[in-house]
């Protein structure tokens, strides 16, 4: 029996290590096993090893040139002990090779067609697995080896390589996994055993391993191998196939979807063993709970090929649909005719298809119809019951790549909404769904810009929490932060002074000292640009350099880049100390309004919209266009401002209780604006929000953009004051709705008896506005 062997030039590191066939490690187990037995087996056990050690030669090592046929008798008998007796040789796929190296010296028939080339030369890489891969998974085997064998640690790591064939007989694509056993393979240590590092060998996972590590650390060159391998083969095409499709879940996404389907196509019928036959899955996309039919899968169905227009496209996917809904289990046809037709009329265009037996197999998950599988054959083989037995272990990955192309469709609804709109709310995204539904299956040559989304006859609600003072607040953290940063850089001059004789350094400190003695409790613009342009150009090339350069400065400088921020190159903790603090306020404010935005829509869906400025501000709409399907009532308005008032409070007893633990006691203001009056909104895409619509709404928007630093008329103070809500009104029935909401919270004491009415100064094109102001009680304050 020849030899087979991988072509030369492809494992040249056979050499990285002595080896050498031997019978030994085999004789040694047999001994084990015959004194471990009783009985015939032991005698048994016994003959093989008498048989063997009756020629010394079989005890040591054989050389690489020997010929190893003149051991046929003794080949004979390890493959009688080691492989079952029930195995075929010209079916069963196995062979016996020299330790490490990709030779092959007992072999059966099968292994001889599937792994040579031309019958004499071994594939030794798996198709679709490149040659580095090959030899890296080569020399990790061997590693395992080693590790295992001699510093007794176990490694994690498959030595298993699976390789794709076509069936000789069938013609049909295979996965098979090649196992090579080692266990009657000796290592044996040259000298020595090198001293091993486990820090960096004994965690993490061994296949991320860098194999140069381990080969400065344990050189192959520092063992040798005797004895033989068992190579042996299992079909894996069931697993392989599952495990295809889970990575075909992973990664489909809408730029590969079809082509997904074509590989998930291609791996079923692998899985079932026919090339011969036409599959298809096919998912059922819903649009507002409806069914609607994707023109790129119909265009790959069986059943919708022969259809002539969208109309008895349609009318097949009702006939169909309403079929599966009462028929939820698989529809084996063994042979499709006339009666086929009359019986399942949605299968009418089956016959002219050539199609001789069908299966339907609709697809469903938690009573929820997802897709459907179509298989079909114009062949004399029927289709029966077995085929989808043979299915069966694809079908919960099957389905989880239907859920996935049903997402993928919103996905792509959503995708259009937010490039034509903006991110939605469900109270209205009904609206943005027909109308994207409608774009996307308008041909491209006809498509225009999407239609205006309007509702009208809306009541609108504005509410505005701000941080007082932010402005001042965050200009003091900036001064602070700059003023402490030019002082350091003076103590580093002061230090470095006379150490360097740089006269341009003596420029820099004068320069330094300048900018400090100006600086005033206020900063202006214009100096804080300057003071950063001198900080980043000037002073951070120079420390960096000095650095750099001159080691005796080196803890000096290493001081000073301490204190400043990594990223920005400032001293910058007064500023992050603001910004913390206002971000604990947000925070706590956004998290209040996402919890209650989601127990509004409970009594009335409405449009809810929040957006960040130094605080928080809102816009809420609610009216009959928002929710068509719903009868609307006043009742719901009223309920909103009296929720609008009640968590302003909540709002300013939150914030206050928050002020002691901030680093900046930062404090907020509470605004409502009053509206009685339902106006018309639309979406202003070059906006991405929803706006008003019309001349006569407009004064409504003005108002909101300018009330928000108005000031009382007779005091001149502003409206807006820490622990205090501010209702702005035009009218005064605006003003009596909003004193019974007012008279209720007082009675619950959330709100203090005192009550102010304002009137307020004009704004720029705004006159006759007045406000009422509360102020609200910190007593018993809910724990945030």
């Amino acid at each position: 029996m020849k030899i087979l062997t991988a072509h030369p030039r492809l494992f040249k590191e056979d050499e990285l290590i002595d080896s050498h066939i031997s019978f030994g490690p085999y004789i040694r187990y047999i001994k084990e096993k015959a004194a471990r037995t009783t009985g015939a087996r032991a005698s048994y056990f016994s003959e093989i090893v008498r048989h063997f050690e009756s020629d010394p030669a079989l005890l040591q090592p054989l050389e690489k040139d020997t010929d190893i046929s003149r051991y046929q008798e003794y080949l004979d008998l390890i493959t009688a002990t080691v492989f079952p007796v029930t195995i075929d040789d010209t079916k069963d796929i196995y062979g016996i090779g020299a330790p490490f190296r990709f030779a092959i010296f007992y072999y059966s028939e099968q292994f001889r067609q599937l792994f040579t080339d031309n019958g004499h030369e071994l594939m030794a890489i798996p198709k679709g697995v490149s040659e580095e891969k090959a030899k890296k998974d080569k020399k990790a085997w061997m590693y395992k080896l080693i590790l295992e064998r001699w510093y007794g640690l176990p490694i994690n790591y498959d030595n298993e390589l699976t390789h794709s064939i076509i069936h000789p007989e069938t013609g049909v694509q295979r996965y098979i996994k090649l196992v090579i056993d080692p266990r009657f393979i000796d290592v044996k240590v040259k000298g020595e055993l090198p001293k091993l590092d486990c820090d960096r060998i004994c965690t993490g996972d061994f296949k991320l391993q860098d194999l140069g590590d381990l080969e400065r650390l344990i050189p192959l060159d520092s063992f040798s191998l005797e004895g033989f391998a068992i190579w042996t083969i299992k079909d894996v095409t069931q697993e392989h196939v599952v495990n295809g499709m889970k990575n075909l879940v992973l990664n489909i996404g809408k730029d590969n979807e079809l082509k997904t389907y074509v590989k998930a196509r291609d791996y079923l019928k692998t899985m079932v063993g026919r090339p011969d036959i036409s599959l298809h899955m096919i998912p059922f996309i819903k649009v507002n709970n409806k069914s609607v039919l994707d023109n790129a899968y119909v265009a790959q169905s069986i059943i919708f090929a022969n259809a002539r227009n969208d109309a008895e496209r349609n009318s097949l996917n009702e006939q169909l649909l309403e079929f599966l809904d009462s028929n939820p289990q698989p529809l084996v046809l063994t042979e499709v005719n006339r009666q086929t037709v009359e019986l399942y009329p949605f299968l009418r265009y089956l016959p002219l298809q050539g199609i001789k037996s069908f299966i339907l197999c609709p697809i469903q998950h938690e009573n929820t119809l997802l897709g459907m599988l179509e298989i079909a054959s114009t062949t004399d083989e029927v289709l029966d019951w077995e085929m989808l037995a043979r299915l069966q272990p694809s079908y919960a990955v099957g389905t989880l790549l239907l859920r996935r192309s049903m997402e993928l469709a919103s996905e792509r609804i959503n995708e259009v909404i937010k490039e034509q709109y903006t991110a939605l709310q469900p109270a209205v995204e009904w609206k943005f769904t027909e109308a994207a539904w409608e774009y996307l299956h308008t041909p491209k040559e006809q498509q225009k810009d999407i239609g205006n989304i309007l509702f009208e006859g809306v009541y609108p609600l504005y509410g505005a929490v701000d941080i007082r003072n932010s402005s001042v607040e965050r200009g003091s953290a900036i001064r602070d932060d700059l003023r402490e940063q030019l002082q350091l850089i003076q103590n580093t001059f002061r230090q470095i002074n006379g150490d360097l004789n740089l006269p341009l350094l003596e420029e820099l400190q004068f320069k330094n000292n300048r900018m400090l003695n100006s600086m005033q409790d206020s900063l202006f613009a214009e100096d804080e640009v300057k003071i950063n342009e001198f900080l980043d150009h000037e002073i951070a090339p120079i420390f960096r350099h000095l650095y750099d350069s001159e080691s005796e400065l080196k803890p000096l400088l290493h001081h000073y880049f301490e204190k400043i921020d990594k990223n920005t190159g400032h001293v910058y903790h007064h500023r992050r100390e603001y910004e913390e603090s206002l971000q604990k306020i947000n925070s706590a404010v956004n998290k209040y309004y996402e919890k209650e935005k989601d127990e509004l829509q409970k009594s009335y869906p409405c449009y809810f919209e929040k957006y960040r400025t130094d605080g928080v501000e809102y816009n809420i709409y609610i009216g009959q266009s928002i929710a068509p399907d719903r009868k609307f009532d006043n009742m719901y308005l009223r309920n909103l401002r009296l929720w609008q008032l009640t968590s302003m409070a909540t709002i300013a007893r939150i914030t206050h209780e928050l002020e002691p633990k901030l680093k900046i006691p930062l404090q907020t203001t509470q605004l409502i604006l009053a509206h009685n009056n339902p106006i018309d909104i639309s979406f202003r895409k070059d906006e991405r929000r929803f706006d008003v619509e019309g001349a006569y709404n407009i004064r409504y928007e003005i108002m909101k953009k300018r009330i928000d630093k108005v000031r009382v008329q007779a005091t001149k103070e502003r409206l807006t004051q820490p622990g205090k809500i501010a209702i702005v009104y035009s009218y005064g029935r605006e003003a009596e709705e909003y004193r019974k909401y007012i008279e209720f919270l007082q009675n619950k004491n959330i709100l203090l008896p005192e009550v102010e009415m304002l009137d307020l100064e004009e704004l720029q094109g705004i006159s006759g506005l007045k406000a009422i102001r509360l102020s609200v009680n910190f007593e018993g304050i809910v724990k945030t």
